[in-house]
């Protein structure tokens, strides 16, 4: 109980026998008594059971409360009724109307709030999304994630608060793990208005992809650049938030071939025309919500329910629709009315406004209500975030409001509760767009002169104020971040801020100051100052700074600021992230710091003992300095601290002492040198959360067990082979992770952890001895939700008494003879290598939803799975079954994906259930025929490949929603039903290795975007392509009993014909001006081409062993060809390709022998197959010599080059080099020749080396050498 009154936020969660537990009831109870004394928040989640039923006690709540009643007083179950129908009343998650009824969907998006081991890939959402679950899954079908052929731009679009980036997150959040890398770029609108802020986001969006750190960029040509050279090869997933015009769409995506192939670019924007005109395709444009949802919306937030209170029903709804069903005016007016209560004056009048205001179309004239209900402080707080703070820590900002007297607790709070901000999981500021955009019209109306106004939060109209010495007393806040400041031009001096009296905000970015400052910033409280060089003006007197921060500035040791600025005794916060500084300074001067932070000072070896001085710290991030090996002894003496941060240092010892008495977080992952923590972190008696993950951690102390607050232990990736008994005396532990170590026992006291929810011992070591106390104690652990164990020896052969648990992992599990019974709560089981297993019984799991079978089975048959009515997900592999049960179709009626592979016995599968969605079949040799398909309306995708037995697929054309067919290394003779109108939804289809040799009529195929038969080498004609308008992709490789092309679709963008032998003309190719990509590698029987100039969009070309082929058509006119490889192509000869190589074209594996005609241009590199990379440059070409071609890019300079043998890169030792000879024409010597040593050097790597002659010749007017 004590700590729930600790907590923050209280989540209780209602399950059909929550109320059988006197413990549950009891708890919240004593949720609610901390919620009316200390404003704790509580967030009810509503799994199997409704609102209703947990207030009323009705439904599986009925029964429990009879038996408490005759066993326990009345009051006290009473107050459990009170306390039930009071949690009821707010805001709570139901699982069937929020995550339609799909568990894992619904942990992703409730669970991420206490659980903080979650991707940070995911972006965080909201707690009440209403309406969102079927937009999002018609958006994910549109996406058609999976379908790797081409890169596909979708467009969302809509007013201003409708929604668009809640729903773009919700799909992101679906889908991201699905793609090699992401990247979620918000506010491109606002960011874009600053000057580099294109730079910024390009930057930003390479760091995301590569992992990499951000780069400047000097201009947006240059980010594009590194955009187009980077991010080819990534399957990547990018959401575009709030674009408002098309060069910013260009300066980010301009063009799908920058991206890998199979990734997605989802833009959102309110202007329509912006998508037109980069012509995206796919558009969606968001609806207002339903009027139902509406005011389903508007009651979670007025009256935390889902329906309104009768005697508000009428005003409700009139609210409802005089705020055009808008989300975000719902949930502000919503939260905004939910303070007046049932005060039906307060909504009469309300309404009233809203009506006077109705012929407005402007959103924010609806804000305004919420915002003049706060109070002027609570104004203050808000302007401040919507002008300065989006995005920030709300522990940093907190000291300076407070320092003003303003109540920021009470403040932020309110703003919170009207929907005006909301606090993310890491403390940073979330405000919607439309929000900020109205604070920000607020200060603006103060006066038409940014100087008279409060806030400049514009860089260039901060910069033209300051300079042009407009600035008025009325200005409290300036921020020049995002400006770019010349060294030499932009500096600042004393007499621009003389006029500024009132200043309490200062954000410099990068700026010079210069003069005397003597007396000018005296009511300072927050400056921010990033620069390179931090030489300092004179007299900067800095006496009621709060915050300072001085992040990634080049400040080193013998910095003179902490000298020479004249510092108060306030200063609370004092950032220091990504500095030079090997040691700290001396802290003696700041006795009321209550955050610091030096994160990421990567050179940082010492800090100063001083430190002990700072009583009130709270805050301590030393997180990334790798270098800091001690920490000071005085640390252990910080009686305040209550996080204690020191992940990937070089840390080997904690000082920990019983000073540190707030301690409650306590992070030492990756602490690789860190082998053991003292005794006396048992004196830590308020640590909540202890991370060690991934430290050299190699036993923990025995006094571990007096952490009698601990809920989180995490030992994951150490080195720790046992745990002490103590561990089982942590009474408020509910999560215990030590999976990936060494650990061969659980302590023998582990049942007396009572709330423990996740225990997670994956991949450790627990076969190795004492395993059965699994068996002995684990049924005692009653909240247990999560249980991840492998190669245990033993389980319990009755599981039922855990009636909490959902997921359950049971790995390489090979010595367990039979399986237990397990509790009906089950949601989520994955039961994986029990080789000796031979039966299953599942018919209890009720309530499961995932299934998965994995690995050596000796299973025959799984008769009951027909009793897993609620069953979604099923995954059987290497199970040796030869049938599934033939009821599975009719009682299966909710499973949406069936994914089978390598079951070798497997001979049939009954009639499946018409739910389904996706169907996997993979390497299932016995099988031999598949049900008919005709009843699967709602199946999307199937995939049936490497079924050597398989020889038709009936139903086929009757599968109204398939979108996907891949049946790719199946020996089928026909594929029947793809000329059937029906397949209208098919938009790709792979038949690789196929059998067949006609391919039925495609031409009513109309949205068919990829169509792919590569090795078919039967086929001998494909009917209906030039009917085929929406046809991308079209993949023909090694169809050698192909004669000819058929005709295509102008719609093409990628095109492959590779090992088509019997080609001997493709003169059709020459109209597809859509092309991309063409690859005729291998066609030996073509001997031209057709002229390619229409070709314009090519951006690569393949056509390797193509040695008859002399020359290539309009080849020069190609301005955005990438890449051309033109490896065995003997014959050929190249035009010049001057303009397309200063455009960046990369010749890939070239022949052994080219002639090149034109100009030699620097910096165009070379490739052989083997992987060679030569790069001409002023400098050195690594060819068979070294090459200087001084004038080689001047107009007229003319160079034919025959590369006879080559060295492939790889070839030899590193290092090693070879003598050779290279003859050429000397440049400016007319029919001089010389033979000059040649070098070569030989990188690392397989593969002989080849040594040889290169000649060339240079022909030219003027002087010039190679």
């Amino acid at each position: 109980m004590e700590s729930i009154q600790q907590t923050k936020i209280g989540i209780p969660i209602f399950s059909a026998d929550y109320a059988s537990s006197k413990w549950c009831l009891m708890e919240v109870v004593e949720m609610v008594k901390s919620m009316k004394e200390s404003k704790q928040l509580i967030m009810p989640i509503f799994l199997d059971v409704t609102p209703g039923e947990v207030q009323h006690q009705t439904g599986s709540y009925a029964k429990p409360f009879s038996q408490h009643e005759k066993r326990f007083d009345r009051e006290k179950v009473q107050a459990w009724r009170d306390g039930l129908k009071e949690v009821v009343k707010l805001k709570g998650l139901e699982l069937n109307k929020v995550a339609n009824g799909h568990q894992g969907e619904f942990i992703k998006l409730v669970v991420a709030k206490i659980i903080r081991e979650l991707k940070k890939s995911y972006l965080e959402m909201g707690t009440v999304l209403v309406g969102i679950e079927d937009r999002a899954e018609e958006l994910v079908k549109k996406l058609e994630v999976g379908i790797d052929y081409q890169v596909q731009v979708f467009g969302i679009w809509g007013m201003g608060g409708i929604g668009k980036t809640t729903l773009a997150k919700f799909v992101y959040n679906q889908i991201v793990d699905k793609f090699e890398s992401n990247s979620f770029l918000k506010d491109i609108r606002e960011t874009s208005r600053y000057p580099r802020g294109l730079q910024y986001l390009q930057s930003k969006l390479v760091s995301d992809v590569l992992e990499l750190e951000q780069q400047d960029y000097a201009t947006v040509e240059e980010g594009t650049n590194v955009l187009k050279e980077t991010l080819s090869q990534k399957k990547v997933l990018i959401l575009l938030d709030d674009v408002d015009h098309i060069n910013q769409i260009k300066a980010l995506a301009a063009d799908v071939g920058w991206f890998g192939r199979g990734s997605r670019i989802i833009i959102t924007t309110r202007e329509k025309d912006v998508l037109e005109q980069f012509q995206v395709q796919d558009l969606y444009e968001v609806p207002l919500l339903d009027e139902g949802h509406a005011l389903e919306l508007f009651c979670m937030h007025a009256f935390r329910d889902k329906l309104p209170r009768p005697d508000l029903a009428e005003e409700a709804l009139q609210i409802v629709n005089i705020t055009g069903r808008l989300p975000l005016a719902l949930e502000v007016m919503g939260s905004f009315l939910s303070v007046y209560g049932g005060r039906k004056d307060m909504w009469h009048a309300t309404i009233e406004k809203l009506k006077f205001k109705l012929g407005m179309v402007d959103i924010q004239d609806k804000l305004k209500l919420s915002y003049e209900s706060l109070e002027r402080e609570q104004k203050e707080i808000f302007l401040d975030i919507a002008c300065l703070f989006i995005g920030m820590d709300i522990r940093l900002v907190m000291p300076m409001w407070e320092d003003a007297k303003i109540s920021p607790e009470v403040g932020i709070e309110i703003l919170q509760l009207k929907s005006l901000i909301k606090i993310g999981e890491d403390n940073t500021i979330w405000m919607h767009d439309q929000l900020r955009d109205f604070g920000r019209s607020i200060v603006e109306q103060e006066d038409k002169e940014p100087g008279r106004r409060s806030r400049l939060w514009h860089c260039e109209v901060a910069f033209d104020v300051l300079v042009e010495k407009q600035g008025t007393s009325k200005v409290e806040a300036i921020s020049l971040e995002g400006y770019h400041f010349m060294e030499e031009e932009d500096h600042l001096n004393d007499d621009m801020f003389r006029n500024l009296p009132r200043m309490r905000v200062l954000e410099l970015a990068g700026a010079r100051l210069d003069g005397n400052f003597r007396n000018l910033f005296r009511q300072l409280t927050w400056l921010s100052w990033h620069r390179e060089n931090m030489s300092l003006p004179m007299n900067l007197v800095l006496r009621n700074l709060i915050v300072l921060d001085l992040s990634k500035s080049l400040i080193h040791d013998d910095w003179t600021g902490w000298s020479s600025i004249k510092f108060g005794s306030k200063l609370k916060v004092l950032n220091l992230r990504e500095c030079q500084i090997s040691r700290t300074p001396d802290f003696s001067a700041f006795p009321s710091l209550e955050i610091l932070i030096l994160e990421s000072c990567m050179q940082l070896l010492y800090i100063d003992p001083s430190i002990g001085l700072l009583k009130n710290l709270i805050l301590l991030n030393l997180r990334g300095c790798w270098g800091l090996e001690k920490l000071p002894e005085q640390l252990g003496s910080m009686e305040s601290l209550v996080e204690f941060l020191i992940d990937s240092t070089g840390v080997k010892e904690i000082p920990i002492s019983r000073g540190m008495k707030k301690l409650e977080v306590l992070s030492a992952n990756s602490c690789r040198s860190l082998h053991e923590i003292p005794a006396s972190v048992g004196s830590l008696m308020n640590l909540r959360k202890l991370s060690l993950k991934d430290s050299g951690l190699k036993e923990l102390p025995d006094s571990i067990g007096q952490l009698t607050s601990l809920v989180e232990l995490i030992l994951s990736q150490t080195k720790i082979r046992s745990m002490p008994d103590f561990v089982g005396d942590l009474h408020d532990l509910e999560l215990l992770k030590i999976d990936h170590t060494d650990i061969t026992c659980l302590p023998g006291n582990l049942g007396s952890l009572k709330k423990l929810k996740v225990l997670d011992a994956s991949w450790s070591s627990l076969e190795r001895e004492r395993a059965e106390i699994i068996s002995n104690e684990i049924l005692s652990l009653s909240s247990l939700r999560i249980l991840k164990v492998r190669r245990v020896k033993s389980l319990p052969a009755d599981m039922r008494a855990l009636s909490c648990l959902q997921t359950l992992d049971l790995v390489r599990c090979r010595n367990l003879l039979t399986f237990p019974k397990l509790p009906s709560s089950l949601i989520s089981l994955r039961v994986e290598a029990f080789s000796k297993l031979s039966s299953l019984n599942l018919a209890n799991l009720v309530n499961l939803k995932e299934l998965i079978l994995f690995n050596d089975f000796e299973l025959k048959e799984l008769e009951s799975i027909s009793s897993l009515r609620k069953l979604e997900e099923m995954t059987l592999q290497s199970v040796k079954i030869s049938t599934l049960p033939e009821d599975t179709g009719a009682f299966l009626h909710r499973l949406k994906e069936l994914d089978i592979r390598f079951c070798l016995e497997l001979k049939s599968l009954p009639a499946l259930p018409s739910s389904l969605l996706v169907l996997r079949i993979t390497a299932c040799d016995s099988l031999e025929r598949l049900p008919d398909m005709s009843n699967l309306k709602n199946l999307s995708m199937l995939e049936v490949m490497n079924c050597g037995n398989l020889r038709e697929i009936e139903g086929l054309g009757n599968l109204l929603s398939l979108k996907y067919l891949n049946t790719d290394s199946c020996p089928l003779t026909e594929l029947d039903g793809l000329e059937s109108e029906r397949l209208k939804s098919l938009t790709a289809l792979s038949a690789a290795w196929s059998q067949v040799e006609r391919l039925p009529d495609l031409s009513k195929l109309k949205n068919l975007k990829s169509l792919s038969v590569p090795f078919s080498g039967k086929l001998v004609e494909i009917q209906g392509l030039s009917s085929l308008h929406s046809l991308r992709m079209l993949s023909m490789a090694c169809c050698t009993s192909l004669k000819c092309l058929p005709v295509l679709p102008n719609s093409l963008e990628q095109l492959c014909l590779t090992g088509c032998e019997q080609f001997s003309e493709i003169d059709a190719i020459a109209e597809l001006e859509s092309l991309l990509e063409l690859d005729i590698s291998g066609c030996r029987s073509l001997k031209k081409l057709p002229n390619l100039s229409k070709l314009q969009r090519l951006k690569i070309l393949m056509m390797a062993g193509c040695e008859n082929i002399t020359e290539i058509p309009g080849l020069e006119e190609l301005s955005n060809l990438r890449a051309l490889d033109i490896f065995q192509c003997k014959a050929l000869k190249l035009p010049d390709l001057s303009k397309q190589q200063s455009n960046g074209l990369l010749l890939t594996r070239i022949p052994q022998s080219l002639i090149f005609y034109g100009p030699i241009h620097s910096n165009t590199p070379l490739t052989r197959p083997t992987g060679a990379l030569f790069t001409w440059s002023n400098q050195i070409a690594q060819m068979q010599g070294d090459f200087q071609p001084d004038h080689a890019n001047i107009p007229g300079h003319y160079a034919q080059l025959r590369i006879e043998q080559v060295v492939p890169h790889g070839g030899g030792r590193d290092g090693e080099v070879h003598e050779g000879e290279q003859t050429a024409n000397h440049a400016n010597i007319p029919g001089f020749q010389s033979v000059l040593p040649a070098r070569e050097e030989v990188r690392s790597g397989e593969g002989p080396s080849v040594e040889g002659r290169a000649e060339g010749s240079c022909e030219a007017e003027g002087s010039g050498t190679i």
